[in-house]
């Protein structure tokens, strides 16, 4: 579980496809203080499940279903991503439980930009 506030802004090191799945490593130096294999963190989101750390950088294997349902599947070295370790259960929850596990992907039909800044007066 995550409470969804980011902890870190990391960097794709690389994406390496394997058919229709990926590994990625990623580079976040706060997360990967405490990460072993098989520990999760949440990648803009998205729960990946660790499979090795060295040095800053961790991998993961990445599912085709994965890649299609989140902006995990746009990625390249270089991409900028929001990483946050999961939650333990001695933590404050500063921000609200969530899963990280895809369920569904929705599409933005519209948006709409405020008329004026609601904190400027």
């Amino acid at each position: 579980m995550f409470t969804g506030i980011v902890e870190e802004l990391g960097e794709i090191v690389a994406v390496e496809p394997d058919g229709d799945s990926a590994t990625l490593s990623i580079r976040g130096p706060l997360v990967t203080e405490d990460a072993v294999h098989g520990a999760s963190i949440a990648v803009n989101g998205v729960c990946l499940t660790v499979v090795d750390v060295k040095d800053g950088v961790f991998t993961a294997d990445v599912i085709k279903e994965t890649l299609d349902k989140s902006s995990l599947g746009a990625l390249r070295a270089g991409s900028k991503v929001n990483l946050e370790r999961p939650v333990r259960l001695s933590d404050r929850l500063g921000g609200h439980l969530v899963q990280g596990h895809v369920d569904g992907v929705g599409e933005l039909v519209s948006r709409a930009t405020p008329l004026r800044d609601p904190w400027r007066r």
